[in-house]
């Protein structure tokens, strides 16, 4: 049981790695054409407009699945931080699940750096598009080619700042690629629900 969420947790750290890393070719964007409307925001980068500024500095990326979403996610073990921060310094939640037909885990993740709209620019070797969080626009972030344990979606929360989530599959073939970028975007919204709690 110990191997297995530290499995998951080798997986959720090379997986979000594997994602940044990579070579600066564009990757096709998809935005719908209500994608930019009026009223600012990040209209001209592909996003809508945010509805409200919801800041991360400082936020505990373990505050923000409460019990009850947990629950609803499926996970069973408690939340813990990453052992290795990300690329700009920060450190994950893991919000895991080990029992059951299929492990998997969520890794939530303030990046008071970086907006979404970085993943716009073909800066990195991802496939990615336009989506809605709630009143948020968001990109989800799919690795190129037949890469199926992944999916990130990460969300427009303020200017020059993100709230990303990734969903990872720990047993191989239990999900489709859709259902993992579906998953991403649940867990997405529940932290955009609870964030606006603590903001």
């Amino acid at each position: 049981m110990g191997a297995a969420a530290g499995a998951l947790a080798g997986i959720v750290l090379v997986s979000c790695t594997s994602v940044v890393v990579g070579s600066p070719t564009p990757a096709p964007a998809t935005t719908s054409s209500s994608a930019n409307p009026p009223g600012g925001g990040n209209g001209e980068q592909g996003l809508p407009a945010r509805p409200r500024e919801l800041r991360v500095d400082g936020v505990d990326p373990c505050a923000l699945l409460t019990p009850d979403q947990q629950r609803e996610l499926g996970t069973d073990r408690q939340p813990s931080l990453a052992d290795e921060p990300d690329r700009l310094g920060n450190y994950a939640c893991d919000y895991n699940r080990v029992f059951g037909a299929a492990g998997y885990g969520y890794s939530v993740i303030p990046v008071p750096q970086q907006g979404a709209d970085t993943w716009l620019t073909g800066k990195y070797n991802v496939v990615v598009k336009v989506v809605r969080v709630g009143e948020f626009g968001a990109v989800e972030t799919r690795l190129p080619g037949d890469h199926d344990l992944a999916c990130n979606v990460v969300v427009d929360v303020a200017e020059g700042q993100s709230l990303d989530v990734q969903f990872t599959l720990i047993t191989a073939g239990a999900m489709t690629l859709d259902q993992l970028c579906a998953n991403a975007k649940k867990g997405a919204e529940f932290a955009v629900e609870t964030l606006k709690t603590l903001r």
